[in-house]
């Protein structure tokens, strides 16, 4: 053999062996971080209810991304490198809350794909009432399982209509939030 063929072949062998094992470090491509993109809704309830005075307050929220059900009228999922089309999102909470406090928490949330994935994320999250709307906005970074690495952003988004109840003993006991979620690469 040629010492132009001989380094021909040798090239091809070493870059074979790299390609290998970057398919071997790589994985996945959901373990590269992927992407996805959803709409849904939540259903959040308070007890007791929300009023005009800041309280401890339970906030149960039945998170749905891409999944009908009686308060979760419509979705949508769009995923790259990944093959979650929907997920779910169950959390209870002890807040100081009231319907008009500008809210700012921290936490961690965990999303149940129906791929049989999950994917964890630590946030910090602020709410206000802007016009006649109650928007809560949570950015962070995955921690955990599917998206690892990734950076989070949710924003829940409520009409007011039941706001007139923060005026009365029992205080508004639940919203239906409007929710996109977007987890992209840093």
């Amino acid at each position: 053999m040629n010492g132009k063929k001989r380094l021909s072949v040798l090239a091809a062998a070493l870059l074979g062996l790299v390609w290998g094992d970057l398919a071997l470090v790589a994985g996945p491509a959901h373990a590269l971080g992927g992407a996805i993109s959803c709409t849904g809704w939540s259903y959040t309830t308070y007890s007791p209810g929300l009023t005009n005075t800041v309280r401890a307050t339970e906030v149960t929220v039945a998170g749905r991304y891409n999944i009908v059900d009686a308060h979760s009228p419509t979705g949508s999922c769009l995923a790259l490198g990944s093959s979650a089309s929907a997920g779910r999102r169950d959390v209870t909470a002890l807040l100081d809350v009231s319907c008009n406090a500008v809210l700012t928490e921290t936490g961690t949330e965990t999303i149940e794909w129906n791929d049989g994935r999950s994917t964890s994320f630590a946030f910090t999250a602020t709410a206000a009432h802007i016009g006649s709307n109650t928007v809560l906005t949570e950015t962070g970074t995955v921690v955990a399982g599917e998206f690892l690495g990734q950076h989070v952003v949710e924003t829940f988004t409520a009409a007011n209509l039941a706001f007139l109840d923060c005026a009365t003993p029992g205080g508004v006991t639940s919203l239906d939030y409007a929710t996109v979620l977007t987890i992209l690469p840093l």
